[in-house]
C-alpha cells in the first residue's frame, strides 16, 4: 500500500546527510518525481531512507522487482512521475515487464545497485553484472554507469528528462563503492 513518510532515523547520521543520497534525492526532486517505488536492498538502504524521509514523495514498497517495476509503470500512466530502486540481479525478473513499458513508451527509471563496476566484494555478483547489461542491452534501454559520487543529482535530473521526453525506460545503476559514497 502506498504511503508517504517524514523523519529522521534517530541518533545515527541520518540517510540524506549521506552524500550520495542526498544527491540522489535532490535530482529527482528537481526533475519533479512523485512516487518512489522499491525493494528493499542492502546496498541502497540509506538512498531509500533518504527518500523515506522527503515529505509529500509517495514510497511503494515492494516484495519482486517485477512487481515494483509494474507499479511504477501503472503510476507513471496515471500522471505520476516515478523512480524504481532494485538490486541489479531483479532486472532478470523484470524483462517482461520493461519490454511492455518500452513497447508501449511508458517512462520508468530504474536504479540499481550491484553492478559492474568495482568493489563487488562476491563473485555471484557477476551474474548480476552480466544480467543488467543483458536486459538494458536486450530491450534497448539506455542506461549509465555511475562511476563517480560527483553531479549524481545532475545525472539523475538528466537520466529523468530524457526517460519522459523521448518516452522510454532508462537505468541508472551504481557500483558499491558509488553507493557507499566511497
Amino acid at each position: 500500500m502506498p504511503h508517504s513518510r517524514t523523519g529522521s532515523q534517530g541518533s545515527r547520521m541520518s540517510a540524506i546527510e549521506h552524500p550520495v543520497a542526498a544527491a540522489l534525492v535532490k535530482g529527482a526532486l528537481q526533475a519533479n518525481v512523485e512516487a518512489c517505488v522499491y525493494l528493499p536492498d542492502s546496498g541502497l538502504t540509506h538512498i531509500i531512507r533518504a527518500f523515506q524521509a522527503q515529505p509529500g514523495l509517495t514510497i511503494v514498497p515492494c516484495a519482486r522487482e517485477d512487481e515494483g517495476v509494474g507499479i511504477a509503470v501503472g503510476l507513471q500512466l496515471g500522471g505520476r512521475r516515478t523512480i524504481c530502486f532494485m538490486e541489479a540481479s531483479g532486472l532478470g525478473f523484470s524483462g517482461l515487464i520493461l519490454a511492455r513499458a518500452q513497447v508501449q513508451r511508458t517512462p520508468v527509471v530504474v536504479i540499481a545497485s550491484h553492478t559492474r563496476g568495482g568493489g563487488e566484494q562476491f563473485d555471484y555478483h557477476g551474474a548480476t553484472i552480466r544480467v543488467s547489461d543483458g536486459i538494458f542491452r536486450g530491450l534497448e534501454i539506455p542506461f549509465e554507469v555511475a562511476t563517480e559520487q560527483t553531479a549524481l543529482d545532475l545525472a539523475l535530473f538528466r537520466i529523468i528528462q530524457t526517460a519522459q521526453s523521448q518516452r522510454t525506460c532508462f537505468g541508472l545503476l551504481l557500483p558499491p563503492y558509488v553507493a557507499a559514497g566511497i
